[in-house]
């Protein structure tokens, strides 16, 4: 009995330590896929370069929301592998700030990119319109929102400072 035992704790181990390397998979693609989107997004010199730069964002970004959800989901099951995890601050922490960088992500920042291609599909020229700048710059406060929110995830990941 003492053997089986040991043996489900190894498999145990083995399958955590999976589970971390799945977690910190989904942290690049999903955290460096949410880094990379506004340097794309700014990369649009005129019309047809932005269309292009809207066109890689989108795969970008579908590369972000598979990132993102792997994160919370291995995040999660290595927390009911490990109770004790929803008693720690950095844990918990971490899972509001991942909860709080979502709208942000998620929502505005896909609305105001939707709004910026409509812009572009109704542009005539090459010209990027100045409403099409107008709203690039209301999505930097998100972003810049989004980033602190991110590296502070990142660093309660790697040092769980409480």
């Amino acid at each position: 009995m003492q053997y089986v035992k040991k043996e489900c704790e190894k498999i145990m181990i083995i399958f955590f330590k999976f589970l971390l390397l799945v977690h910190i998979l989904g942290a690049i693609c999903g955290l460096g896929a949410t880094f990379a989107s506004p340097f794309i997004m700014n990369s649009g010199r005129n019309v047809k370069s932005a269309f292009t730069a809207h066109m890689v964002n989108a795969k970008v970004e579908k590369l972000a929301k598979i990132g993102s959800i792997t994160l919370l989901v291995s995040g999660l099951i290595m927390g009911f592998i490990h109770p004790y995890l929803f008693t720690t601050g950095w844990y918990l922490t971490s899972i509001v700030l991942y909860i709080l960088t979502q709208p942000i992500v998620a929502y505005l920042l896909p609305r105001y990119s939707r709004a910026m291609l409509e812009i572009l599909e109704q542009t005539k020229g090459e010209d990027l319109p100045s409403e099409y700048f107008q709203i690039a710059n209301k999505t930097k406060p998100l972003t810049l929102t989004t980033y602190v929110l991110l590296v502070l995830l990142v660093f309660l990941m790697v040092f769980k400072p409480f």
